[in-house]
């Protein structure tokens, strides 16, 4: 028994290290962000959208991502994009490094009403001071991770600029959330 007893204990310790890791290895803000949507030639006036911004710890190295961004713009409305929300998705990571979109609930689980959407969200690479946005690729397509974002978000004055869509681009200022 007393050669045993090390051992379970350092298994404990293992089992509890590991499931502490699980659980803590993301920190989530939401902001609300005032600014403007702008689309070619027309300005539409002040927006106010709300940003979840998950950024991934240095020991969630099974990620290709730094985190994810999500959107709810002004009345509650959260964009949604058509697409298979069961495909296969991926990242490239370098030159030649491809590696699968990570589970997201938002992915697989769309609106009642319309099975074949899924949630419109960003996923980030951490630049310095700057996560860079890319939009979550769609079923079959791969991110490049390598090239330009569709937008970024300042850490430290809180701004964020990034492509709605082909034609809309918003530009504006958050603050925190109380959470």
């Amino acid at each position: 028994m007393r050669k045993v007893l090390p051992f379970l204990v350092v298994g404990f310790l293992i089992v509890i290290a590991l499931i502490g890791s699980l659980i803590y290895s993301s920190d989530t803000a939401i902001y609300e962000c005032s600014g403007v949507m702008t689309v070619p030639n027309n300005s539409s006036g002040p927006t106010t959208l709300f940003a979840e911004i998950t950024q991934y710890r240095w020991w969630a190295f099974w990620n290709p991502l730094n985190g994810l961004l999500r959107l709810e713009i002004q009345s509650a409305r959260i964009p949604t994009v058509a697409d298979d929300p069961l495909a296969v998705r991926w990242f490239k990571t370098g030159p030649n490094s491809v590696r699968p979109a990570p589970f997201f609930p938002g992915l697989r689980f769309g609106p009642p009403s319309s099975p074949n959407e899924r949630e419109d969200l960003f996923g980030i690479e951490r630049v310095e001071s700057y996560l860079v946005l890319y939009r979550w690729p769609k079923a079959g397509e791969t991110a490049d991770l390598t090239e330009a974002g569709q937008g970024q978000f300042s850490t430290i004055s809180n701004s964020l600029k990034f492509k709605l869509s082909n034609e809309a681009i918003f530009n504006g200022n958050c603050k925190p959330e109380n959470n």
